[in-house]
């Protein structure tokens, strides 16, 4: 409803509102991802975000973002997308939505968003937005899973620049 609430193309994913790892304690942050996934399809990642990876049980986010602009619901509650944060109530998977944007991830860059959709990257920009209006995350508390994750350097998602990222939110 928050997503759609902004304007934005939601498809529920069957079975959302009861798959998750339990309940949430808060939404206190906002941790955005790229799935570093096949180089074409709207959201080709969905089955791994959704049933997790070997080694990892799903859901490993609560939200998708397709190419289209496109936001697929995976999950309500806790959801395994942050690891060991810099700060875990905060930014841990307790705390945080996490968000998996289809992106092949490549290059590894933290400079503007070249290597993105136009129509996905601003729709990652309203969805956000949308989301920190509808829990109250101020936007020092949307960070990057590679300014999130510890140790620094464990993670290079997403591949956009987050400074320019929050100061367009």
């Amino acid at each position: 409803d928050i997503l759609r609430g902004a304007g934005l193309n939601v498809v529920e994913v069957a079975g959302w509102r009861t798959r998750g790892h339990g309940v949430m304690s808060s939404v206190k942050g906002i941790v955005v991802h790229h799935t570093a996934g096949p180089a074409s399809g709207d959201y080709p990642s969905l089955t791994a975000i959704r049933d997790g990876i070997s080694g990892l049980a799903g859901p490993l986010a609560q939200l998708g973002l397709g190419r289209s602009g496109t936001w697929f619901v995976i999950a309500a509650g806790r959801c395994y997308h942050a690891g060991s944060t810099i700060d875990d109530s905060v930014y841990g998977n307790n705390n945080a939505i996490g968000i998996e944007a289809e992106g092949v991830g490549l290059p590894a860059t933290d400079s503007g968003h070249n290597h993105w959709p136009e129509v996905q990257y601003q729709s990652y920009l309203r969805g956000v937005r949308a989301l920190q209006k509808a829990y109250g995350v101020p936007s020092a508390r949307v960070l990057g899973h590679k300014e999130a994750a510890v140790p620094r350097g464990r993670k290079i998602d997403p591949n956009f620049s987050m400074n320019e990222f929050r100061a367009a939110l």
